[in-house]
């Protein structure tokens, strides 16, 4: 559900601060997802649709954690020399995910507890241990303020298994040239989207709801949107190279147009918000409904990532009187992806909302606002020191020159 910064995860100088511009995207999708099916909202009419397709964001967080981790793996499958430590990719994983997560998941039990009824029905020491290991994901059992961290399961999933696939591959993408170790790349891209594909459909398959949602919802279920994150590394890292990968214009000519890249996000989240993309609500999809939003997300996902690298739309970014906003908005934007449904479990409490039956756009604006508070309180008090002191503690120490004395 995060990365790291451009210059902490990859080693390159400066920050992609259309990146930033793209994590606050994502988790404000998110937000709006659930406050729409919470309210009651996703049910009826265009807005309503497209608002509770929102979950789309969850696609645009795996790309671009694939994009920003798989970088040095790209970089030495090109031939390039990246540094990569096993130790470092680990304390600095854990940095970024768990402590903001713990201080959300004792909020949450916190409040569980206090509001009692369907809200706590699940609080007991089972739920929280598997909360504790971030496995809930895998069992499906979770609170209801906390349904979307789901995500951070398969998330951590993608972290273990990225270096060992790389390992795995290292082999078959060798060959004599950078041209064709990065088209082997991207080859192997599509295969793993296309296998993906086939879990995401299968899982509709499964008669069991709780394994065909572990299934729909696992890196195996959304490798596509992991590997979609994966190949656009493969494009701007041979970019960045001077790596002519196809000779054809096209992508090019996107690679210079974030406006027809986010044109293009929009006409596919306008298509997923129809049926073909399945129910609105907990119905269960078809095989043919789940492989159709699973590839919507998926093109939603591509193309916002390459809009948010294309060339000179950092440095416009950088030099705009809102790149600080942006940085601020990328910082905050997990902590306002962990404490957003909880929000709404209060707000609700609160003001004694109906489930299915509440104003949409006053409670988006409440929602969204203390989010925001709390993701700003998160990232100053918990989340900015925990990780400058993961990456002191974990900088690459600099060869020093010989003794000549």
């Amino acid at each position: 559900m995060v990365g790291d910064d451009i210059s902490t995860a990859t080693q390159r100088p400066g920050r992609i601060l259309g990146l930033d511009l793209l994590r606050a995207v994502a988790a404000w999708l998110v937000l709006l997802s659930h406050v729409a099916f919470w309210t009651g909202a996703g049910a009826h009419g265009t807005v309503g649709g497209l608002a509770v397709r929102g979950e789309l964001g969850v696609a645009v967080f795996f790309a671009l954690s694939a994009f920003l981790l798989s970088t040095p793996f790209v970089r030495r499958g090109l031939g390039d020399r990246a540094p990569w430590s096993a130790g470092r990719y680990l304390v600095r994983r854990a940095a970024r995910i768990l402590p903001a997560y713990l201080l959300a998941l004792a909020a949450v039990v916190a409040v569980a507890a206090a509001l009692g009824g369907a809200a706590g029905s699940v609080l007991d020491l089972p739920t929280v241990l598997v909360h504790l290991v971030v496995g809930q994901g895998f069992t499906g059992r979770t609170f209801q303020s906390f349904t979307q961290t789901w995500s951070l399961t398969t998330e951590i999933t993608f972290y273990v298994l990225l270096p060992v696939v790389a390992l795995l591959v290292a082999p078959l993408v060798r060959a004599d040239t950078p041209v064709a170790r990065a088209r082997r790349m991207l080859v192997l891209c599509a295969v793993v989207a296309v296998g993906g594909l086939c879990a995401q459909a299968a899982s509709a398959l499964v008669p069991d709801p709780q394994w065909a949602g572990v299934i729909a919802t696992s890196a195996a279920g959304h490798a596509a949107w992991f590997a979609i994150g994966t190949a656009a590394t493969v494009l701007v890292e041979a970019e960045r190279a001077g790596i002519e990968v196809t000779p054809r214009p096209a992508l090019a000519v996107l690679r210079t147009s974030p406006g027809t890249l986010v044109l293009l996000a929009i006409v596919a989240w306008v298509i997923a918000s129809t049926p073909i993309a399945g129910p609105r609500g907990v119905e269960a999809s078809t095989p043919a409904q789940a492989l159709a939003a699973e590839v919507l997300y998926g093109v939603v996902a591509a193309s916002l990532l390459l809009a948010g690298t294309s060339r000179g739309l950092t440095e416009s970014l950088t030099a705009s009187p809102v790149a600080g906003a942006l940085r601020w908005l990328g910082n905050i934007s997990y902590a306002v992806f962990l404490w957003h449904v909880l929000v709404l479990q209060v707000v609700f409490a609160a003001l004694d909302l109906r489930l299915f039956a509440a104003p949409f756009a006053p409670t988006l604006l409440l929602v969204t606002i203390v989010s925001v508070g709390l993701g700003h309180l998160s990232w100053m008090l918990v989340e900015r020191p925990v990780l400058d002191r993961a990456h002191r503690a974990t900088v690459a120490p600099t060869p020093q020159p010989a003794d000549r004395g």
